[in-house]
């Protein structure tokens, strides 16, 4: 019976040390300015729950987005300060969306770009999407 007990305990160890060798890691991006622009999107207007991080912490809420686009999607945009050589991360989910959407850029502003009126450059860090033609709880992580 030991035998028993101590081969399925070595079986179930192993099982769960591939389990975690293959599922895959949600890492956070790095971003070395001092402000990040999160943009989200969803088909559903209402009832989107956001998470991203500032220079405070995470930040969760739930909104509706109110930027529509051309093609019926709802979108907003959160320009934020955060700490130079930061991780971020952020996320949307909706239970009644069909499609959502998460992008992470990075801000540069031109030095001297308040007397001059030139455009801060945005590059483009991570992004994800997710579509569920039944329109039913959608999330995507961008990291």
């Amino acid at each position: 019976m030991k035998k028993l007990i101590a081969a399925l305990a070595g079986a179930a160890t192993l099982a769960a040390g591939a389990a975690v060798l293959t599922a895959p890691a949600v890492q956070a991006a790095t971003i070395s300015s001092s402000t990040a622009k999160y943009v989200f999107c969803s088909a559903n207007q209402h009832g989107n729950n956001i998470t991203y991080y500032d220079r405070y912490g995470m930040v969760d809420k739930v909104v509706s987005l109110n930027n529509k686009t051309d093609s019926n999607l709802y979108c907003a945009a959160f320009e934020v300060g955060i700490e130079p050589d930061s991780f971020v991360w952020s996320s949307i989910d909706n239970d009644h969306s069909s499609y959502v959407y998460a992008a992470i850029y990075e801000v540069h502003y031109p030095l001297f770009s308040g007397s001059s009126d030139a455009s801060p450059q945005y590059t483009l860090i991570a992004r994800e999407e997710s579509r569920d033609s039944y329109g039913g709880f959608n999330y995507a992580i961008a990291s």
